[in-house]
């Protein structure tokens, strides 16, 4: 179960004299997640009592603008909700702590479908030159103000860019992103033994998950193995 989340409902009354600029790049984030299909969104395992779960479509959407401002840390995403106007915005003015936001990301689903999302809204941007073909980040981005003439959608998003995944954007988010990420989650959950001990089993399952994908790779690879690379950094977080 989840919480209550409507497309289209993001023009909520803030205590502001000025609102979000029609041209701001989380308007195109916002349309983006919300052409996602349920089926691609939500999480067939969820659960249909107890607190209702963080809706996947805001947190997707907070994430992606954090991202995309080179900003993992739980704790700054949290402080990000509150001090910054497109993020609000993006999170209808709730709030949710740290732990809530790591909590998401960490689920396989979830990690699964930031990555794609991340990927395929950044190929979106660079094929509308809204970004430079060799960046992954944005800073002050604009769009024009008729926002329209733009197709950040999920459905034409799969159909143009799902093959080329593997491609380099997608190895600099598993180089760039990915691997920030990691850094920046690794202390905010050591702070019980409960939360090293999930990490530690964390690790070990992505460890093994390398360890097969690894054995399929062809001996000799230009440029080298990514999944190597990321398995000796996965293992630099290990105890011993």
């Amino acid at each position: 179960m989840y919480q209550n989340y409507t497309i289209g409902q993001t023009e909520f009354v803030l205590n502001y004299n000025y609102g979000l600029p029609q041209n701001h790049v989380a308007r195109l984030i916002s349309d983006f997640v919300d052409s996602i299909p349920q089926d691609v969104l939500l999480e067939d395992s969820r659960a249909a009592t107890g607190r209702p779960s963080s809706h996947p479509a805001i947190m997707l959407k907070i994430l992606l603008f954090a991202y995309l401002r080179q900003t993992y840390s739980g704790r700054k995403i949290e402080m990000m909700l509150d001090e910054n106007l497109p993020m609000r915005w993006l999170a209808h003015d709730y709030t949710y702590s740290y732990h809530t936001i790591n909590n998401f990301r960490r689920s396989q689903h979830a990690s699964k479908l930031i990555k794609h999302a991340f990927v395929y809204f950044t190929m979106a941007l660079k094929d509308h030159g809204l970004i430079q073909n060799d960046a992954v980040f944005i800073d002050g981005t604009k769009v024009e103000a008729d926002a329209n003439k733009y197709s950040f959608t999920w459905r034409r998003a799969v159909e143009k860019y799902h093959a080329k995944l593997r491609e380099k954007t997608s190895k600099l988010y598993e180089e760039l992103v990915e691997k920030q990420v990691v850094q920046e989650m690794a202390p905010e959950l050591v702070t019980s033994a409960e939360g090293m001990e999930v990490m530690e089993q964390e690790l070990a399952e992505k460890i093994t998950k390398l360890d097969e994908e690894i054995k399929q790779e062809p001996k000799i690879i230009k440029g080298g193995s990514v999944r190597k690379r990321r398995r000796r950094f996965l293992k630099s977080f290990v105890t011993n």
